[in-house]
């Protein structure tokens, strides 16, 4: 096929065309069968218009078979209630669109030169608000019961969501490019949670998710494989095959832009750093409080939503995948390795079924059973000189920072990997990704060897972990909930940003207003990466009874408020991530780097590093979220949090010295020579918690993220050790209560870390402060510690800052 073929466009547009046929009184009618429609001749192109004014289903529901204790299979449904479809009647009024109809055009051209047939498909869907009034998770066997009802969602798009893919040569060939677009814009996910469990009220809490993009041009494949499932990359060949910036000779490459979305919600703002885009790839989490949502005709708002944070990642991406599959744990289906070898069974990710004390054991009591969905993405970063942005694309930023207008933010750009020099570049992989209905009370996590063998002094001289320490508890119910499962195996991050700068978004007073310029000469940066993260999320329906936190912002204040019966998102999570693999090119590490010139090395980057480095973690507790009084609330019961890390500085792997003709060794993350301290942690408690957003520069204290909250503190330890010998100063058998008011606050040229803790914030007996034991460890794994003394805080409050401010280039 040369050049685009010629074709004639026939509209038909289904509601008008059907009303004129019903209409026509001349002649007498025929009724049309589907062979007669088929002869409709577009001369390769054909184009389609559907129009409605609204939509109401009654329930939509994904099914999902899930293993149980008793070593069989039921049936498992998620359940949308009540789903109306409507305008979005702030794009019909704002927009100079009149009123618009609801519907979506649908544009095909098709073509051949003899030997391939071509297809040319765009799809436009117009903006509408999607709500549903509740859902459920409800049993179909052995007879149908269901979790209580919560909350509602709604979607709204605020622009036409766009897709569209052009393919030369057949639908699915894995052999031949195709251009896809994925235009999905502007849009607004609403999340709400009533505040008591009156199923009388109208009146909800709600976390926003607002600008969500997801916009994307890509040159690719994609394809259908018995072994994979459904598979879009990039290139041609295995993804990641090459990970280099040389592009083998005879290799079809493409690639994937995420390209910034004008925001649709502006609202007369000014425009700040991005002018008035969003990134590609934008989450921006808000919430808003007290807002009525009639259930016969919904409506859903921006209007009087705080911010919490924004996410996003902008620019070209290479060597990227995305997997779509089926799973099934009983070993029927077949996910292949990273080598592309057929398994031919998945291993029992999350363990087997449990009911209190009960364990299933057999083939059908796996927790993800015989069907589910899994997922994997897989992409490397560009960065400046990278051969694939010849063309006009864009190296990879990512952004962070807060959420709606006239807010701060912080760019990561010039994404490198850990070894300084290196031809690889920058990658993420979301590993396995699982999700699945379940019905079990516990799910399984892959053990941390570090965690399981790291001496931990002062409690029975034991290791910082054990086996039951990776059995994540879903709930404290008598009776398993059903549940919504994700597991994760596998995550890598592996990116460090050579070139880091502040932004401004739109709505920021001009004064403070930051250039879309300004910083892009700046030579320092952070380094956030993460190896082997491991995770089980586990989500359900629930009911909270208790206090929730507030925070005054003109005193910093921290007060309780008292709720009852409140809706909540039952919530499990456990995480775990990896130090650094065996080679230490790959590491889990948090990381100021400074990457001014140096004279030694051909004014390339000097590459120090400070931070801490090689971080072996485990998180792990249960029990619930809501959306109470604006705030973003939390209450985890049993909160295990384990540490082992090094405080290190120095220069990053492969680094040249500033003097002489050294080198930093490859394996610098293996070795001991950059180490000041190590440092050990293991604390376990009930922590109650809120997120309060105060991202505005204009409020009083904004631009910040707040944590404020209780942690009651049942056992734990703090140990500092040399990185030589291994011996230890130990606070060990910790206990009582601690409350925090932590914020970290981003402004026009610094960073700040804000700390206060109280402890013993009531004046209880039960609750003073205690480092039960004191303890020096000398070198030796077999040796005991030495007993100092006790510590007891009957009160008091630990007040501490940090502000970052780097260098203007």
């Amino acid at each position: 096929m040369s050049g685009k073929p010629y074709y004639k466009n026939l509209k038909l547009n289904v509601l008008t065309v059907s009303i004129l046929l019903l209409s026509h009184q001349t002649f007498a009618m025929q009724v049309l069968q589907d062979h007669d429609l088929r002869q409709i001749d577009g001369q390769d192109g054909v184009e389609l218009v559907t129009q409605y004014s609204k939509i109401d289903i009654d329930q939509l529901y994904w099914e999902d078979k899930a293993g149980t204790v008793n070593n069989s299979e039921q049936s498992l449904r998620a359940v949308a209630n009540d789903v109306k479809i409507r305008k979005n009647m702030a794009y019909d009024a704002g927009n100079g669109v009149g009123n618009y109809n609801l519907g979506t055009q649908y544009q095909i051209n098709m073509g051949s030169d003899g030997n391939t047939a071509g297809i040319d498909f765009q799809l436009s869907s117009n903006p509408s608000t999607i709500s549903i009034g509740s859902f459920q998770i409800c049993a179909q066997t052995p007879s149908v019961t269901c979790n209580d009802s919560i909350g509602n969602l709604a979607i709204q798009t605020g622009t036409p969501l766009l897709f569209g893919f052009t393919t030369r040569d057949g639908l699915f060939n894995k052999d031949k490019q195709v251009e896809l677009h994925l235009g999905l814009q502007n849009i607004n996910l609403y999340m709400g949670l009533k505040p008591s469990n009156d199923t009388s009220s109208n009146v909800y809490n709600q976390l926003l998710l607002r600008n969500l993009n997801f916009n994307f041009k890509a040159k690719g494949v994609w394809y259908i494989d018995d072994n994979k499932g459904l598979i879009l990359q990039t290139n041609v060949g295995d993804v990641r095959a090459n990970k280099t910036t040389t592009i083998p000779n005879n290799t079809v490459y493409g690639y994937a832009d995420l390209t910034r979305v004008s925001d649709a919600d502006l609202d007369g703002a000014v425009y700040g750093t991005y002018n008035g885009q969003s990134a590609g790839l934008n989450l921006e989490f808000m919430t808003k409080s007290n807002v009525l949502i009639s259930p016969t005709d919904p409506e859903y708002t921006l209007a009087g939503s705080k911010g919490l944070i924004r996410v996003g990642a902008n620019g070209r991406i290479v060597n990227a995948s995305l997997q779509v599959r089926g799973v099934n744990a009983n070993g029927i289906a077949a996910p292949v390795d990273d080598n592309g070898t057929n398994t031919h069974t998945l291993n029992n990710v999350l363990g087997y079924a449990t009911q209190g004390s009960a364990t299933a054991s057999g083939a059908d009591g796996t927790v993800i059973g015989s069907s589910g969905i899994g997922l994997r993405l897989q992409a490397e970063f560009t960065a400046s000189g990278d051969s694939m942005l010849t063309g006009g694309g864009q190296a990879t930023t990512l952004e962070i920072g807060g959420a709606g207008k006239n807010t701060f933010g912080f760019e990561f750009g010039e994404l490198q990997p850990l070894v300084s020099g290196s031809s690889d570049r920058a990658y993420f992989d979301s590993g396995n990704v699982y999700i699945n209905l379940a019905n079990t009370g516990t799910l399984l996590m892959p053990e941390n060897s570090v965690l399981r063998q790291a001496r931990f002094g002062g409690i029975s001289n034991d290791t910082l972990t054990k086996s039951e320490d990776y059995t994540l508890k879903i709930s404290d119910l008598s009776v398993n909930p059903f549940s919504v499962v994700l597991a994760i195996r596998g995550m890598d991050f592996q990116a460090i940003s050579k070139r880091g700068r502040f932004t401004s978004s739109s709505g920021v007073d001009p004064t403070n207003a930051i250039a879309p310029t300004a910083g892009i000469d700046n030579k320092w940066g952070l380094g956030l990466p993460f190896y082997n993260l491991n995770s089980n999320i586990a989500l359900y329906t629930t009911n909270y009874s208790g206090n929730i936190f507030t925070l005054n912002n003109d005193t910093n204040q921290i007060a309780t408020v008292a709720v009852t019966n409140s809706q909540r998102i039952g919530f499990a999570m456990a995480l775990s991530v990896e130090g650094k693999n065996a080679d230490g090119s790959k590491t889990t590490s948090i990381l100021v780097i400074d990457g001014g010139n140096n004279p030694n090395n051909d004014n390339k980057p000097t590459d120090y590093y400070l931070g801490l480095r090689n971080i072996d973690m485990l998180l792990s507790g249960h029990g619930s979220l809501g959306f109470e009084n604006g705030n973003l609330n939390v209450s985890l019961k049993d909160l295990l949090m384990v540490m082992v890390a090094e405080l290190a500085g120095g220069y990053l792997p492969g680094a040249k010295y500033k003097t002489g003709n050294n080198y930093s060794p490859i394996d610098n993350f293996n070795l001991k020579q950059d180490v000041l301290l190590t440092l050990k942690l293991k604390l376990k408690g009930d922590m109650n918690f809120a997120l309060v957003p105060n991202n505005e520069i204009s409020t009083k204290n904004g631009n910040r993220l707040s944590v404020i909250g209780d942690y009651k503190l049942t056992e734990g330890a703090i140990q500092i050790g040399d990185p030589i010998d291994d011996s230890m100063i130990g606070l060990d058998n910790l206990s009582g209560l601690i409350r925090f008011n932590n914020a970290i606050v981003v402004n026009k040229d610094n960073v700040g870390f804000n700390y206060s803790f109280d402890f013993n914030p009531n004046k209880n007996a039960e609750d003073v402060f205690r480092v039960k034991d004191i303890n020096f460890y000398p070198p030796g794994n077999t040796l005991a510690g030495q007993r100092l003394g006790e510590v007891a805080l009957t009160g008091g409050r630990l007040i501490g800052n940090v502000t970052l401010t780097p260098r203007n280039n």
